[in-house]
């Protein structure tokens, strides 16, 4: 005997307030972060901005003595670092201070993007007659690593002026017609 008492509630009263679902398919990324977007470039005239501080001693520490952008292959970094490539400009900062050296990596710097150079020189120094540390030096590597035109640089050859220059390979920018 199997009578179906009241005790026992039926399905479809359990099941009240509850919404069907439309789909049956779940989302595991939901809870995932989404990926931000990278900064956009700067223009060519922000990029040359000189407004930056003068660097302390910490910040020297911590700058890089070379740099080559993720994208350049490991052979074009090779003959950038041996001096294999064409100089098509150079800049000698010797005899300069820090605002001299700043204002004229700025006019350089238009003029070489407006020539679509792509491998310079700049020669700082390296510090020997400084009454302390090097100072144009990590001024102009710190100067370099801001640039978005700067693909690489890295310390010259001995034939170049060694660690007391610097090679820097510029990106190709486009041609802008007015």
């Amino acid at each position: 005997m199997n009578d179906k008492t009241n005790d026992q509630p039926n399905f479809s009263d359990l099941m009240t307030g509850v919404k069907k679902i439309e789909h049956d398919r779940i989302n595991l990324y939901r809870h995932r972060r989404k990926k931000t977007s990278l900064p956009k470039t700067r223009s060519r005239s922000a990029a040359l901005d000189p407004d930056f501080a003068s660097i302390d001693y910490q910040q020297r520490s911590g700058i890089r003595e070379s740099q080559f952008d993720m994208g350049i292959q490991k052979k074009l970094q090779r003959k950038i670092r041996q001096g294999q490539l064409t100089i098509e400009d150079s800049l000698d900062l010797h005899g300069y201070n820090q605002n001299q050296a700043t204002a004229a990596l700025v006019h350089f710097f238009q003029q070489a993007l407006a020539s679509q150079f792509r491998m310079l020189v700049i020669i700082h120094g390296k510090g020997h007659r400084s009454d302390s540390d090097a100072v144009l030096k990590p001024l102009v590597r710190h100067w370099l690593a801001q640039q978005p035109a700067v693909l690489a640089w890295c310390p010259a050859q001995p034939k170049h002026g060694g660690d007391g220059a610097s090679y820097v390979y510029l990106r190709n920018w486009p041609v802008l017609k007015p």
